[in-house]
């Protein structure tokens, strides 16, 4: 089974308890000397060598080089990092608590750190795992105080409240944790669901259905906004108005499901041919508009002729392989047309075109 790789805030969080156990160990060490410096001359066990050795030297190399291994962990073994993480504190304090002297009754507080890394993790198996540590302490903690050493039993009754109250407090931020996360995560959903429908209404508003163009609104506000772009940056513009001949004899004779068929046909055609740069729109009915942009007018002129050709080589076969054609009028765009003007030109030449014999392109 693959695992994946931890995420950037999971790693982000065992390095800040990374941190956290880094800078309890420099306390460590820090409350070490000054217990050795305020005891020196007063308590000889204290501050001779052997105790060093045994009680400052040994634990501390063995809670570095736990600190080193969760180090080395984290950079070569990353999926195990929290894991190891809660481990290690277990360990560190139970390295604290053994080599704390028998004076120190609030000693086996010290087991709350482990706890405490438990929870920050929000892993119910995690905590269950320290919960279980912490009972086994406990009983061995009443196991090893006389039965007639009722104070130190009381203070003993008195931790193992404090760590059940940490416990069920753990469990309970834990379940509401994973609340605030499903929450999250539902609330998430929903705004991706809202961005999705979003989008589809918008490409509602601008398609049209039937051949997959842009729509009638949407031309005229993309011809709009290129013309006011051509007031601070010109750039060569054509615009081609199209028309499919005889399009009514095609709905009377075959139907209308069949000119849809048609409209959809020249549609593809006209998509095939256009560059990226280019905009089709079905303008209404039979006729089509495209924009042609940074292009030379022959240029311009040879896409739609391909066009026309494409067309006029295509066989229906709803209409008994009958071929269609179309009528071009094409405006070539300059400095002092208007958005209705240049529309009003190619319109023109289209008339021309239809006039003329239909099946041709006319440029004004």
């Amino acid at each position: 089974m693959h695992i994946p790789p931890p995420t950037p805030r999971q790693m982000y969080w065992n390095r800040v308890i990374l941190n956290a156990l880094w800078v309890l160990l420099l306390v460590y060490l820090a409350s070490q000397l000054f217990v050795s410096f305020s005891m020196w001359g007063h308590r000889p066990e204290l501050s001779g060598g052997h105790y060093y050795i045994s009680s400052v030297l040994i634990p501390d190399c063995i809670i570095l080089a736990l600190m080193l291994v969760l180090e080395a962990i984290g950079k070569w073994r990353p999926l195990l990092s929290e894991l190891s993480i809660v481990v290690v504190s277990h360990l560190f304090a139970i390295v604290i608590i053994m080599n704390l002297s028998s004076e120190f009754h609030v000693k086996p507080l010290i087991m709350l750190l482990p706890l405490l890394v438990s929870i920050l993790y929000l892993r119910k198996g995690f905590l269950n795992a320290s919960s279980i540590i912490c009972l086994l302490y406990i009983i061995l903690l009443f196991l090893n105080t006389s039965a007639y050493d009722y104070t130190l039993r009381i203070q003993n009754i008195i931790i193992a409240l404090v760590f059940t109250g940490t416990s069920l407090a753990g469990f309970g931020i834990i379940a509401r944790g994973r609340e605030l996360v499903q929450s999250l995560e539902n609330s998430l959903k929903s705004e991706q669901d809202l961005r999705i429908q979003n989008i589809i209404m918008d490409r509602l508003s601008k398609i049209d259905p039937l051949t997959d163009l842009y729509n009638h609104k949407t031309f005229h506000e993309y011809l709009g906004w290129l013309i006011e772009q051509q007031q601070s940056t010109p750039f060569p513009m054509q615009l081609a108005v199209m028309d499919i001949d005889n399009f009514k004899k095609v709905n009377d004779q075959h139907g209308h499901w069949v000119g849809d068929i048609v409209l959809k046909r020249v549609a593809a055609m006209v998509l095939k041919h256009i560059g990226s740069d280019d905009f089709a729109a079905r303008y209404g009915g039979e006729e089509f508009v495209v924009i042609l942009t940074a292009k030379r007018p022959e240029d311009s002129r040879e896409i739609m002729t391909r066009i026309l050709t494409g067309i006029a080589a295509m066989r229906i076969s709803e209409m008994e392989n009958q071929p269609v054609t179309v009528s071009i009028g094409i405006h070539i765009y300059k400095n002092e047309d208007t958005k209705s003007s240049t529309f009003q030109q190619a319109d023109d030449a289209l008339y021309e075109a239809k006039k003329t014999g239909k099946n041709k392109i006319i440029v004004m």
